[in-house]
């Protein structure tokens, strides 16, 4: 699967980038227009630790309820399309997963131990407009079930923030692409009135 996706080209434009979690490529930086996400944490350099540190789990924060699925199924379903490709969208979550492996290990080397990532997930203003059929089965599917064959142990939790009324509905439109193992690692966080950087930085939520 890595030769026929070519991931050691995109694995070499990870190390080019020094894990700044920036793509080079354009088509993969019009698809990271799309998908606001926060990796400041992950990529914070720290010298040390001190016992019982848990800086040993790095949180990313995923803005999931400004996510343009919209618009980037309008550019990946065009005809003539210049802008983006179905195997675009994929290389970009490559490159992510990709940069997310290569800063874990070096940290897990740095300091001796097993470095892990947690995902952060606001869905504040997510909308049943983002889960359209088009978006559903042209493009989440084929980008879950690489996530899940190919990259299934990225996260150690997934915590959801800000959980809206539709969220049953999209539960059920997820929930079928996702292995056990991911659903297991999901929690819901229902009393937390904060920002998702306010989360991160209480502690609380390590677990």
């Amino acid at each position: 699967w890595r030769e026929q996706n070519e991931v050691d080209s995109i694995r070499d434009m990870v190390e080019d980038c020094n894990g700044s979690f920036t793509p080079t490529a354009v088509r993969l930086q019009t698809v990271a227009a799309h998908f606001p996400m926060n990796f400041d944490y992950l990529v914070q350099e720290t010298d040390e630790l001190n016992e019982g540190d848990k800086s040993l789990v790095k949180p990313a924060i995923l803005n999931v309820g400004e996510f343009d699925t919209r618009g980037i199924t309008e550019k990946i379903l065009a005809s003539n399309s210049d802008d983006v490709e179905l195997e675009d969208f994929l290389n970009y979550w490559i490159f992510l997963y990709e940069s997310i492996h290569l800063r874990l290990y070096q940290q897990s080397l740095q300091f001796g131990q097993m470095t892990f990532l947690d995902e952060v997930c606001d869905l504040s203003g997510l909308s049943l407009q983002q889960f359209s059929p088009l978006f559903v089965t042209k493009v989440m599917s084929p980008w879950l079930k690489m996530t899940q064959a190919y990259y299934p142990e990225t996260t150690r939790r997934i915590y959801i923030l800000h959980p809206p009324a539709i969220i049953k509905v999209a539960w059920k439109l997820v929930t079928p692409l996702l292995s056990q193992g991911t659903i297991d690692k999901i929690r819901f966080v229902r009393k937390f009135d904060g920002s998702a950087n306010d989360f991160v930085e209480s502690a609380s939520w390590l677990d």
